[in-house]
């Protein structure tokens, strides 16, 4: 029932979910201008409509749907109605479509389908509707066996089913491959497994190459890393079909044209598992989502994972463990309740005047650290100079083709650029042992804003120093074991037992004075 005072104003709510519902008589102009038909007919404004193009019914997780709930509930004393074309547009599910209703009508909103007049508030209506809903989950159930059977049938004859990935394009015919490579995408993407097969580079920096070459998406948008890190993992580019949704299903060998060779496909593997060395220098963390890794599920224990979502708009952390997932909060709500905790964290004051002693021993031992790694890197570096000057001596001999010196000294050349590229990332750990402390001095004493004012990368460190085993996050309680903190703990061992400690993975200059 509307409510008294309530407006006449109403929602238009429209949804295709695939290509041939676009271009057909169920097209997105098609039922709008239907749902303005009825609308005018029955005297009602349209306040505001909402299109979800491409969007399955059999979920509500869709934006333009979301985004229509949420406007209703804001505008309930303006709105009286929302309109669709069938109920088929709302929901394909009975469950989904009795909770719209009853979300709506606890507002005073009431829905109405222009092809389904017989729905409304009488016991007779509301039966309607419930035939109608079982009838549309029956049909989505009935049509997703249907497709599957035949999804089945075409992967294993090797052909692929679905929308073409970035590199390929859909062609027609019920014969032979249904997929051929993009003459404009191919050829970058196959430079982008060549980049990563070197490893000399990280995926980022591959992913920037190739974008700076020019490699959109049909709609003109860069690769998120997310998709970037799906396509080097993707054997359709080597020439595989295989059933995501059936993990026994044997891959085939797809009868499409393979973009990058198999030796290359199982090179990328191997480095993106770590098997194979990388030359590239290795982030263990992703910097816009510090927290990853650090923070667990206190119901399973399993750390943290996160994402950027919805565009990269919103970042999320998640427990990853299948069957569990108990844990999903945003990004700000967890970073916020961590910095909260870096603010209750306060050394003693004795035990901070022994925190000079403690870093005059550990700075020794780092810095030795580093000397011995650089004179290696010297040696190192000095061998691989001599031997690419022996290798252009054999060239200018004629011991050795032209192209066999061209490609091997290209092997020399890059292994060189990182051998220098580890050399600087040692000399820039150089800070002087006086700034330092006065570093520590000022910032042991506020570690969540030394935290908050940290690049990336040093984040991890004054994580690390903080809760060397990580911490745990109740959905209920928020994060727990606040008091394990790995810095302060040592600053109290140090003056009870009156010895330094030794000195833990990570214990360095965290940030530059």
């Amino acid at each position: 029932m509307q409510k008294t005072g309530q407006g006449n104003g109403a929602v238009v709510y429209v949804r295709v979910s695939t290509d041939e519902q676009a271009n057909g008589p169920l097209n997105l102009q098609n039922q709008e201008q239907q749902c303005r038909d009825y609308c005018k007919r029955m005297g009602i404004h349209v306040a505001q409509v909402f299109v979800d193009p491409g969007e399955s019914a059999r979920s509500t997780d869709r934006p333009a749907f979301q985004q229509m709930l949420a406007y209703c509930k804001m505008n309930q004393r303006d709105i009286a109605f929302v309109v669709v074309q069938d109920l088929s547009r709302l929901a394909r599910n009975l469950q989904d479509q009795g909770q719209t209703f009853y979300e709506l009508n606890r507002i005073g909103i009431l829905v109405r389908s222009v092809n389904e007049s017989s729905i409304d508030e009488s016991p007779e209506g509301k039966m309607q509707a419930g035939i109608f809903g079982t009838f549309n989950e029956y049909f989505s159930n009935a049509l997703s066996k249907k497709m599957k059977e035949r999804t089945i049938a075409a992967v294993s004859a090797g052909r692929f089913p679905w929308k073409a990935p970035i590199g390929y394009k859909n062609v027609g015919g019920n014969v032979g491959a249904n997929i051929v490579p993009d003459p404009e995408r191919a050829s970058l993407i196959a430079r982008a497994f060549e980049l990563v097969g070197t490893g000399r580079y990280k995926k980022t920096e591959v992913l920037k190459i190739i974008t700076d070459d020019g490699l959109k998406t049909t709609r003109g948008k860069a690769l998120t890393p997310q998709t970037f890190q799906a396509v080097l993992g993707n054997a359709l580019y080597a020439g595989w079909v295989t059933l995501p949704s059936d993990e026994s299903f044997v891959p085939r060998r797809g009868l499409h044209t393979p973009i990058v060779s198999q030796e290359l496909f199982d090179r990328v593997q191997e480095i993106l598992s770590g098997k194979r060395p990388s030359a590239a220098p290795k982030r263990k963390f992703n910097p816009i989502l510090p927290l990853k890794c650090l923070v667990k599920c206190e119901v399973c224990g399993t750390p943290l994972t996160g994402a950027l979502c919805k565009g990269q708009r919103y970042g999320y952390y998640w427990c990853r463990r299948a069957g569990c997932r108990a844990v999903k909060l945003p990004k700000d709500k967890l970073e916020g309740e961590f910095v909260a905790l870096l603010r209750k964290l306060r050394p003693n004051s004795a035990a901070l005047s022994e925190f000079p002693m403690i870093a005059a021993k550990v700075w020794a031992e780092k810095q030795g650290d580093v000397e011995k790694q650089e004179r290696k890197l010297k040696a190192r570096l000095d061998e691989q100079r001599q031997l690419r000057r022996a290798l252009r001596d054999a060239m200018l001999r004629g011991t050795i083709t032209a192209e066999q010196f061209k490609e091997d000294d290209a092997e020399f050349g890059g292994e060189i650029a990182v051998t220098e590229q580890e050399m600087r990332a040692l000399g820039s750990q150089r800070d002087t042992f006086d700034a330092f402390i006065r570093f520590a001095e000022i910032h042991l004493t506020d570690i969540a804003r030394a935290w908050e004012i940290a690049a990336p990368e040093q984040r991890q460190r004054v994580q690390n120093l903080l809760f060397q085993d990580g911490l745990l996050y109740s959905p209920e309680q928020g994060i727990l074991n606040h008091s394990n903190s790995s810095l302060f703990s040592m600053l109290e061992a140090t003056r009870s037992k009156k010895r330094l400690l030794v000195s833990p993975m990570g214990f360095e200059p965290m940030l530059s004075p």
